[in-house]
Order: structure tokens, then C-alpha cells, then sequence
């Protein structure tokens, strides 16, 4: 029997091709990973490929670590030579090994976002900029585009010359890249640009990896930048033997740099690439996916696939509407108690939504329900405050230039070093042109200082120079319980954080756990190695998978995920899609891939729900169904219960309902051009109480109350659905109807 014969006979295909360029459209649930594992098999076992000729590229370590599993199951000797693992985590490796060819030590830290705003706000400081000017996101946002696009600090005012204070920020750019370097550190987009640019300044380097790597297999392909785009394109560039996989329909990372023309172009940018499709799913019923497929087919940037299923036709996509986003909540709370009646697990259901602060008015409803459930946030375990202290202490023990780490741990706890005594070993670290952890082990010669001082700078030191002998001769469980119990860091817990200090403690217990899993588990077993991989987590990775949960996470959050009952909520206009994406049609298509992704998580029911009122910003604010409610296939959905008196009739009923009130609204969903404002051409009309008024968004209304301030009239009009508004006739456009209502209609 072949190895290949358990696949289906696409996925089949997409493993035998093992030369030359490969696209794999791998729609959702259709046993992607399982595919990529049995093509890396195949070429293992079958065309006498060696695995460290091997590089495969994934998105997430819980990806990484998931395909090595199940690569070690076929049994295929030295599997463990293979580079696999993230883009960020590969591109670390080969800058350690290549260090000093980048410019760097080997020992250099990898700062997180918390680290790297705190290097952008001391260039900000030196510059004299105002932070009202420019701020410290806003800089480690310009600095980060421009490094995922491959733009260097000297380029960087001639590349975006339209950007706001261009000149300012590409000098502040090329501080923060100074400031890092004698740090000895890098952030996450440095462990890619720093790469790419080792890449293109030592071809022998490059070329190093071209003959290493025969096969380069890429997971997430939709997902990818263009830097990363260009690592890749650069390493395969003399075989060809290129595998990306992905899914162009699921591309939603966007704002955070992906590039879908990666996916979308691969044929042009690697000519006479064969392309296979995987379109059966594995995951959902048939009306859930027809649902889905309706949806997508609105986006005009796609390939193209049509996802089908043999698992059944299941039950119609369930759409809930409720009065507002309280009772919305309160229906989720009473469907999910309806689903587990029937046999589900609260771990079997997830709750999706477009933001995070939609999760408010869900737990509330489900606490009162007395339903368990988690929110998944993506927050690190290793982004906790008291975990990042103690973590600073062993990374200022590995690396002494890391000004960031040493300064935090230095203060937590507090230990009489402060700011006049940083200065001056600053000063003596910069004329000695040592770093600072040196200057600080070599305090008895700083000037300046007084004798307790002294004192206390030399005992700090002395810790950090225990740590990574200890961790060496005791281990790294042993070296993190010391760092807590020497530095008195529990004491300081329980007198700074008395309300949660003990939970604290839990986290780090925790973490002296991590230590030493990572020690038993791990090849290298170095405290350097231990902080690379902390470093390289990412949060979906840490996710909690108890039994008896009901998750609630938002729509990012839940990508590669599935559950056998979803709840997409809040699908409205202005939140889902955003407001903002309504006005440009790249962000439109990715919202929709967002809802696509959102709705093909669910394997047996899925429900699709929204308000017709929501608060926001402490206002309660009208709220029109989304478009993409429009878009799907209403042969394939069970519209809201005949309760509200509405839908009797069902579909059709729930369909004309929608459409009507699409139309009320003056069809907020159809793309419009933006019209030439036009001067005003407001009614003299004298309004009075209980006249019908047409205004030219909220439709038609009732005056309920007329007053009358000197030359200044303002109405107070009732609007059906939309509550009550109060206008001035002169400043907006109000005509009567020739009708007259009711006063006070609601």
C-alpha cells in the first residue's frame, strides 16, 4: 500500500508534485496540514530527499510543533534535522549562527512590543518631539511597516514621502535601529528585515541556505508579507522546489501587513507553477459551506473555489435578531442552554465577535445563565508583569548590553538605583565603551557614586552573574526559582499587588515550571535558549483548552480553529463590516473574509445574529443588519422566530423583511460613489405637533415637540425603529409628507 493512497485524490496530487513551484488552495477544512505532512512524507520516504534539506515554514510553534508530531509517526529516521518552525523563529536561528555577519552578537535579545515601544519612547525624548506630535505607537508602526516592506532607515523618507513628518520619523528610525544595536537586541520585524538584508549583503550566506534547502514548503501562504515573501523567493530561488499552501478566501490579516497579491500572484511571480485546489471539506455540513460559498463569491480578489461536503446537508444557518445587544446577548445565553439539552459540551461551543469589547454584554448574560466559559485574548503568559520582571532579570544575565532588561530589573523591586545613578553608569559604561551590565559589575570605579550606591549596584550585578552558571550547573527551573527568592521579588508582590498577589505568584511558579518543561523537552537546553522560545510564543499558542468552557474570542482569534456550534454576533453595519471598510473595497473584501472564516469554524451549527440597537461609547446607537446578511443564500438559512410577528412566513418572509428595511434605509449596503456636496435647500415649512416629516437618512417621522427659542426652532422627531432625534429644520433637510400622525409614535 502507498503512503499516499489515505488521501483523497486531490490532496494526493498536491503530494506527488515534488519539483518545480506548487500552489495548494487549500480551502477551509480541507485537511491542509494533513496534506503538507504527507507530501514532506513522501518526499522523505519515497524520493530520497534527506530531512535537512528540508525547510518548512508555519505561522504558529503549536503549528510547528503539531506537524513534527505527526511526521514522527511514519517512523523515518533523523526527522528532527528539519528546519521547521515560524518565519520569526528560523530567521532567529540563522541570525544566531550568523550573528556577527549581521552585525550582532550571538547572545542578542529579542524585544517584545512592550520592550520596543520603551526604545521608541527614548528616541521620541532625545529628539525633543513632542509626544503630541508623534507618539510611541504611532513611531513602532511607521518603523514596523518599514521594515515588513523591506525599507531601510536611509530609504526611508524618499519611500513614503507622503507620509506625515517623513523626514522626522525616518531619522527617528534610524535611532531606534542604533539604540537597538548597541543593545545587542532586536525586535520581531528585526529577526526578518535583519535576515533579508544578511540575504542580499553575504550572497556566500544566501547561497549557503539555496543548496541546503532543496524543498521549502510554506504554510499560510495568504498570511505572508512581502519581506517574508522575499526570504522565501530569495532561498528557493535556485531549486524552485517552492510548496505554499494557503487560502486566498481566508486572507484577513491585513492590518497587520499580510500581502493576499503573495497568494494571488504566485503564478506570475514563479512562471509554469502547478496549482491544485482542495475543495472538499472535512469540517462543516453542506449548508453551512453553501452558506459560506454564497458569501465569498462577492469578492472579486480570489482565485476561486467552491467548497463542498458529503457530510450531510445539517441544519439552515440559524440568523437571530433581537431587539438590542442585551437581549442579543440573552438569546446566546438561551441557544447555547438549547444546544447543551441536546447533548453539546460547552466546550463543544465558541462565541465569535468582530471586537474585543463586544465580549462585555456576553460574559455578563453568561454568568447570569451559570454557563462556564473563557476568553480567549491571545495575551501571552509571558506578557504578564510579574512574569516579564523576572524574565528581564535572565535576560540582562545572557545579554549586558540590553539597557531595556537591565533597567526593569533593576526596579522591580525597587533597590535604591535610581535615575542619578543610571546616568552615571551610563557615562562610565559609554567612556570605558562597555556595556551596561559591565559598568554595573565594575561600580567601586564609577564616579560619583556614593557608598551605598555602590553597594547596591555590586549586589544587583553579582545576582545577574549567578544566573547563567547556575542554570548551567543546577538547571534552568533551578536558576528561575533563584532569580525570585534572592531578589526578593515575592515580598515585593505581595506589599505592591496585595489583591492578586498570590495569583501572581501562581504565574510565577508557573514559570519556573516552563523552565524546566523546556529543559527536559528541548534539544538546546541553554538559558538562551529557554528566552528565544518565551520570546517566540505567540498568544493563540497559549490558549487554555479546558473541558466545560464555552469559548468566547474574536473573529482573528479563532482562525484554524473549529467547534461544533458558533455564534457570530453583532453582524451590523458599522461594526461588521467597520464602518471604515465601507469606504474602501480592499478592506471590504477583507472583512468578508473575515465573516467567511468566522462562519467555517462551525462543524454543525452555526448562528448568525444581530441587533437592531446597540450601545456604544455610552450611546445607544440604531444599528442596521450587514450587508453580508444580504449576501449569503437565504435557501441555506432559518430566519429570526415567527415570535416578533414578522416572519411568519419563514425565509422568504425573514428575506423581503431585510430587503424592505434595506431599502427604508436607502440601501446603505450599495458601494456609491461620493457625490459633490450640495448647497442646501432647506424647507421654510412651519412644522408642527403630530406632522410627518421625511429626512433623508432616518426616513419617515413623527414631530412629537415643537420649541421655539427667538429665530431658532427645534423638533423633536420620533422615527420608527430609530428613536427619537432632535433637529433644526434650517440646518437639515426636513419636509412634510402631506400626512399627519399620531403625536407621540414611537
Amino acid at each position: 500500500m502507498s503512503l499516499l493512497d489515505e488521501l483523497n485524490p486531490m490532496q494526493r496530487k498536491a503530494a506527488q508534485i515534488t519539483e518545480g513551484p506548487l500552489l495548494i488552495l487549500a480551502g477551509a477544512g480541507s485537511g491542509k496540514t494533513r496534506t503538507v505532512i504527507y507530501r514532506i512524507a513522501h518526499l522523505l520516504k519515497d524520493c530520497g530527499v534527506k530531512p535537512y534539506q528540508i525547510l518548512a515554514l508555519t505561522f504558529t510553534n503549536k503549528a510547528a510543533g503539531e506537524m513534527r508530531e505527526r511526521i514522527a509517526r511514519f517512523d523515518i529516521p533523523h526527522t528532527g534535522d528539519m528546519w521547521m518552525g515560524t518565519f520569526h523563529s528560523v530567521c532567529a536561528r540563522i541570525l544566531r549562527i550568523h550573528a556577527q555577519a549581521a552585525g550582532f552578537l550571538p547572545s542578542f535579545t529579542i524585544y517584545d512590543e512592550t520592550d520596543a515601544k520603551a526604545v521608541a519612547k527614548a528616541c521620541l525624548e532625545a529628539s525633543g518631539i513632542s509626544e503630541k506630535v508623534i507618539d510611541a505607537e504611532k513611531l513602532r508602526s511607521a518603523i514596523s511597516r518599514a521594515k515588513n516592506s523591506a525599507v531601510s532607515p536611509e530609504d526611508f523618507p524618499s519611500e513614503y514621502a507622503d507620509m506625515y513628518r517623513a523626514r522626522e520619523l525616518g531619522r527617528l528610525y534610524a535611532d531606534y535601529q542604533a539604540r537597538m544595536k548597541e543593545s545587542n537586541a532586536m525586535d520581531f520585524d528585526d529577526l526578518l528585515f535583519n535576515t533579508y538584508r544578511l540575504f542580499r549583503k553575504e550572497p556566500s550566506i544566501l547561497e549557503h541556505y539555496q543548496d541546503r534547502f532543496l524543498h521549502v514548503l510554506v504554510d499560510e501562504y495568504q498570511d505572508t508579507n512581502r519581506l517574508q515573501y522575499e526570504i522565501v523567493a530569495m532561498i528557493a530561488a535556485k531549486n524552485r522546489n517552492i510548496c505554499v499552501c494557503g487560502d486566498d478566501d481566508q486572507s484577513i490579516y491585513g492590518w497587520r501587513g499580510a500581502d493576499i497579491r503573495n497568494i494571488l500572484d504566485f503564478e506570475k511571480d514563479f512562471p509554469n507553477a502547478s496549482v491544485v485546489r482542495l475543495e472538499q471539506n472535512y469540517r462543516s455540513t453542506s449548508d453551512i459551506l453553501d452558506t459560506a460559498n454564497g458569501l465569498i463569491a462577492h469578492n472579486r480578489g480570489r482565485k476561486g473555489k467552491n467548497l463542498w461536503t458529503e457530510a450531510g446537508k445539517g441544519e439552515p444557518v440559524h440568523i437571530l435578531e433581537s431587539g438590542r445587544d442585551l437581549e442579543e446577548a440573552e438569546r446566546v445565553a438561551s441557544e447555547i442552554e438549547k444546544q447543551t439539552s441536546r447533548g453539546m459540551k460547552y466546550s463543544d461551543i465558541a462565541v465569535l465577535y468582530r471586537t474585543n469589547a463586544q465580549s462585555r454584554v456576553i460574559e455578563e448574560a453568561l454568568i447570569r445563565a451559570n454557563i462556564p466559559y473563557q476568553i480567549v485574548s491571545g495575551t501571552r503568559f509571558y506578557d504578564r508583569l510579574e512574569v516579564k520582571d523576572i524574565m528581564a532579570y535572565l535576560r540582562a544575565a545572557v545579554n549586558p548590553w540590553d539597557e531595556v532588561s537591565f533597567l526593569r530589573a533593576a526596579g522591580a523591586p525597587k533597590r535604591g538605583i535610581g535615575p542619578g545613578t543610571v546616568e552615571k553608569l551610563k557615562d562610565y559604561a559609554s567612556f570605558k565603551g562597555i556595556s551596561l551590565g559591565e559598568a554595573a559589575r565594575d561600580a567601586q570605579n564609577v564616579p560619583g557614586l556614593s557608598v551605598a550606591a555602590r553597594e547596591k549596584i555590586t549586589a544587583f550585578a553579582e545576582l545577574l552573574g549567578e544566573i547563567s552558571p547556575l542554570s548551567e550547573e543546577r538547571g534552568l527551573g533551578e536558576a528561575v526559582k533563584e532569580v525570585i527568592g534572592r531578589s526578593g521579588y515575592t515580598d515585593y508582590l505581595r506589599a505592591s499587588h496585595p489583591d492578586d498577589s498570590e495569583s501572581r505568584i501562581d504565574n510565577l511558579n508557573e514559570l519556573i515550571n516552563a523552565a524546566a518543561d523546556f529543559q527536559q523537552t528541548s534539544e538546546d537546553t541553554s538559558l538562551n535558549a529557554f528566552l528565544e522560545n518565551a520570546a517566540l510564543i505567540a498568544g493563540i499558542d497559549t490558549v487554555d483548552e479546558k473541558e466545560g468552557q464555552v469559548l468566547l474570542m474574536s473573529i482573528h482569534n479563532s482562525k484554524g480553529l473549529e467547534f461544533r456550534c458558533v455564534f457570530v454576533v453583532g453582524v451590523e453595519e458599522g461594526l461588521f463590516p467597520l464602518s471604515r471598510a465601507s469606504q474602501e473595497p480592499s478592506e471590504l473584501e477583507e472583512e468578508r473574509r473575515l465573516c467567511y472564516v468566522a462562519m467555517t469554524r462551525a462543524m454543525e451549527v452555526l448562528y448568525m445574529s444581530f441587533a437592531d440597537q446597540r450601545r456604544q461609547y455610552g450611546v445607544t446607537r440604531p444599528s442596521l443588519p450587514s450587508r453580508f446578511l444580504r449576501e449569503i443564500p437565504s435557501e441555506y438559512t432559518e430566519g429570526p422566530e415567527s415570535g416578533s410577528g414578522r416572519y411568519s412566513g419563514g425565509n422568504s418572509s425573514y428575506t423581503a423583511d431585510l430587503e424592505r428595511r434595506m431599502r427604508e434605509k436607502r440601501n446603505v449596503f450599495a458601494p456609491t460613489a461620493v457625490a459633490a456636496p450640495k448647497k442646501p435647500s432647506f424647507s421654510t415649512d412651519t412644522f408642527n405637533v403630530a406632522d410627518r416629516v421625511e429626512h433623508p437618512v432616518f426616513g419617515t417621522g413623527t414631530v412629537i415637540d415643537v420649541n421655539e427659542t427667538g429665530t431658532k426652532r427645534i423638533l423633536t422627531v420620533a422615527f420608527a425603529g430609530l428613536g427619537i432625534k432632535k433637529l433644526d429644520p434650517g440646518k437639515v433637510e426636513l419636509k412634510k409628507t402631506g400626512e399627519q400622525g399620531q403625536a407621540g409614535e414611537r
